[in-house]
């Protein structure tokens, strides 16, 4: 049995696996809802924090199979949240920084598992969660 989807024009079987479930970081309220409605219309499971400290609230509460953080936000910045991550045993989660920062080698210092630099087509940020969903267990860097 397939269902149809009529916004995608695309077929899904019935029998998928439960969607992996994206947290998307980002403090610019339009962007953090872009990238999330276009990861729900490719069947993503998706929640969004807008600040560190409400991402890390997430995080413990149901770690999530894939992060996207922004790096600049207010409350706690990214670099922070990769920090506390690691603090308390969750550092395995993959991390997949969106920032306008030149600097990318140094979030992959962090531990990330990929940089993005801002702004980035839909096409690169769908590859780039497609690529870290399905190599969980890659090792940062």
């Amino acid at each position: 049995m397939v269902h149809y989807s009529a916004s995608r024009t695309q077929y899904v079987p019935a029998s998928l696996p439960k969607p992996a479930d994206v947290l998307v970081v980002d403090d610019e309220v339009e962007i953090a809802t872009f990238v999330a409605e276009v990861l729900r219309d490719e069947g993503y499971g998706v929640r969004v924090a807008h600040d560190g400290a409400s991402a890390l609230v997430e995080i413990l509460r149901r770690p999530p199979s894939l992060i996207l953080l922004d790096v600049a936000m207010p409350v706690m910045v990214g670099e922070e949240l990769i920090r506390h991550l690691r603090r308390v045993g969750l550092g395995h989660l993959p991390v997949i920084i969106m920032t306008a920062a030149l600097n990318p080698e140094t979030y992959r210092a962090h531990g990330v598992r990929e940089v993005l630099p801002k702004p980035f087509d839909i096409e690169t940020l769908l590859a780039a969660v497609r690529r870290h969903l399905l190599a969980p267990d890659q090792a940062p860097g």
